[in-house]
């Protein structure tokens, strides 16, 4: 029964990774993939003089580019704190467990602390695609999410064309 709890905890550990990871190569693509000349945002600071073509694809207008600006500034700036958190959480995990007396209560303490984070970053994604959907027309959504099931299924980056499938 103990093996069971174990296994099952590894199991969503590492569905909640894999959601980290998606984000972090999404994050990825879009700082190094620079081609036309909109605007995007940073996760380390807001920039209105780089590139996201992401934006070029789906069509904004003026008008849904200017509404997307502060969303998706204050959700870079949350995910970018998270991140930070997360990194500092798993190098203490890694020094707690380095030591010859291993604190198990400790480590259990840490481990869910980091799960609570990524289970937030997860929250937080979500509800930045329902605000961004909200922002975007009809067409505009059918593209965004054939885009975002290519992202989930594309093996070693963010593969853009233009949303055709």
């Amino acid at each position: 029964m103990k093996t069971k709890v174990i296994v099952l905890i590894l199991i969503l550990s590492l569905a909640m990774n894999v959601a980290v990871l998606s984000v972090v190569g999404y994050n990825f693509y879009y700082h190094s993939h620079q081609s036309f000349p909109i605007q995007r945002f940073s996760t380390q600071r807001f920039s209105t003089q780089m590139n996201h073509h992401f934006y070029q694809i789906l069509g904004l207008t003026p008008m849904q580019q200017i509404r997307m600006e502060p969303i998706a500034a204050l959700f870079h700036q949350k995910l970018e704190a998270h991140y930070t958190t997360i990194k500092i959480k798993k190098n203490l995990l890694v020094n707690l467990l380095s030591q010859k007396n291993i604190d198990q209560s400790q480590i259990d303490q840490l481990r869910k602390h980091i799960a609570a984070i990524q289970d937030n970053i997860q929250r937080m994604v979500i509800s930045h695609i329902l605000d961004v959907k909200l922002i975007l027309t009809e067409n505009q959504q059918e593209r965004f999410f054939v885009l975002m099931h290519k992202s989930m299924n594309t093996e070693h980056c963010f593969s853009l064309n233009n949303g055709d499938h």
